[in-house]
């Protein structure tokens, strides 16, 4: 067990280093996340893995023997005492035991408001654009008409279902109502996905990096899984086809459009090499587009679907990152077959999505170019700022411009990412490490910056960045 691991991000709060690690430290022990009787790495071993100074630890250490937290023998080591409060109930040990980044995170961020931390972790817009303005043109008739069935629609509310429909026809995506299952958000639609094709194989194929959630729902579900490279290189259809026909897993996992976290572009040649495999083998091929509309270069991004849409592509995307976050909705486009098995599935979830935020986003995908166009001039402008900004402060670091996305994928000359990411929270910026979108969660020497926040912000995180790379100790 590495405890820097277990501490994930633990430097932001306020007051000495030292007091944060302290209290860091114990709450893993209060969660259960470090057992009764664990013995703790050295002063010295855990100040290099944190990139702190070994006072900072000793202080530390000293602190939590002193209340009880811990046991301490010269020469022998440190361990978690046996006389600790009793350990998470199970409520939180699930959660801990999620190992997931993303969903501590929020915990963490909602428990501990931390003001004036930058946060580059989160690589999606903040704002609700559109919803206000979009309340005040529903009349309350059409609210009120719309209760059919009590509110009971597991697959969607029809006219989110129509309009989801039409878009994808519009992107080159022929599709109808029928096809079209609206969920919670991309989330959710994982949750059906690995639960309706996987589990009676309980083998999926995944590229690796990949997104997070998408990560921790398999480790979650107990899913194994075969990794793959990412969908957007070229060696993808050919070492997918051979781990289909080979171990015949119950689906291929990928990302389209673009791809998070490099910001990479899937092409015409990605997506007709993998439609060609999608009508060749028996395996359901699963695209995670929610990033189709976010192009920061010249070229667009495409989808499977797009050159083979009647072939078993089920394709999933966000209406919370396309149109508005408030709205957490997301929408799933697949063949009749397998809608009627996650409709199956989601009746026992939830009896479908909130209706009003449905309404809402009926109305609002009609404008949905003029959204995405807007914040697309946004992350453009973002990008530049941080491209120059690195370029100028840490031309060290390596990185390439993102050709679509919400975020920079950038890599250290020295070092890990979850270790850097530590000491950038003490300089009041948030980075996700590598690592956690790594299906092995293997050390990584990357970092994805989000480039979904104001221009401001991003100029001052570019310097806060540069002084914690200056601190930083690998």
């Amino acid at each position: 067990m590495r405890l820097d691991e277990v501490l994930g991000i633990w430097a932001r709060g306020t007051g000495p280093l030292y007091d944060q690690l302290a209290l860091a430290i114990q709450r893993r022990i209060e969660s259960g996340d470090l057992p009764i009787g664990t013995r703790l790495p050295s002063e010295r071993a855990l100040a290099k893995s944190l990139s702190v100074s070994r006072t900072t630890v000793i202080n530390a250490y000293a602190r939590l023997d002193d209340l009880g937290w811990l046991e301490r023998r010269q020469g022998a080591g440190t361990w978690v005492a046996r006389r600790v409060a009793s350990p998470a109930a199970p409520a939180d040990r699930a959660v801990e035991e999620a190992r997931s980044y993303a969903v501590m995170r929020v915990l963490r961020a909602a428990l501990e408001p931390v003001p004036g931390v930058i946060d580059l972790a989160t690589a999606a817009f903040k704002d609700a654009e559109g919803i206000a303005e979009t309340l005040g043109t529903i009349p309350p008739e059409e609210i009120a008409g719309n209760g059919e069935l009590g509110g009971y629609l597991p697959l969607g509310f029809p006219v989110l279902r129509d309009a989801v429909a039409a878009y994808l026809s519009g992107r080159g995506i022929p599709t109808l109502p029928g096809q079209v299952v609206i969920t919670t958000g991309v989330q959710q639609s994982t949750v059906l996905l690995f639960s309706a094709l996987a589990q009676d194989r309980n083998l999926v194929a995944i590229e690796t990096p990949t997104w997070n959630g998408t990560l921790d729902m398999l480790r979650h579900l107990g899913t194994a899984a075969l990794p793959l490279p990412p969908g957007c290189g070229d060696d993808f259809a050919e070492t997918a086809a051979r781990v289909a026909r080979t171990r015949r897993p119950g689906l291929v996992w990928l990302t389209t459009g673009f791809h998070n976290p490099t910001g990479l572009r899937f092409t015409s040649a990605h997506a007709k090499a993998m439609a060609e495999l999608a009508m060749e083998i028996d395996v359901p091929i699963v695209e995670n587009a929610t990033l189709l509309e976010y192009r920061l270069g010249a070229q667009p991004g495409y989808t499977v679907a797009q050159y083979a849409p009647d072939a078993p592509v089920i394709t999933v995307g966000s209406l919370s990152k396309t149109l508005s976050p408030p709205l957490r909705l997301g929408w799933i486009r697949a063949p009749r077959t397998v809608v009627a098995r996650i409709a199956r599935l989601k009746s026992l979830l939830d009896s479908g999505a909130s209706l009003l935020p449905q309404i809402v986003a009926a109305r609002l995908l009609a404008r949905c170019q003029e959204l995405v166009g807007e914040r697309r001039q946004r992350l453009q402008a973002n990008c530049r700022i941080m491209d120059s900004g690195l370029s100028e402060a840490l031309p060290e670091w390596t990185w390439r411009r993102p050709d679509g996305g919400l975020a920079l994928w950038a890599e250290l000359p020295r070092g890990t990412g979850l270790n850097f990411a530590h000491v950038a929270a003490r300089y009041g910026v948030e980075v996700v490490p590598g690592s956690v979108f790594d299906l092995t969660e293997r050390p990584s020497p990357a970092v994805r910056i989000s480039l979904a926040r104001s221009s401001g912000e991003t100029v001052e995180a570019v310097g806060r960045l540069a002084e914690a790379w200056k601190h930083y100790r690998p």
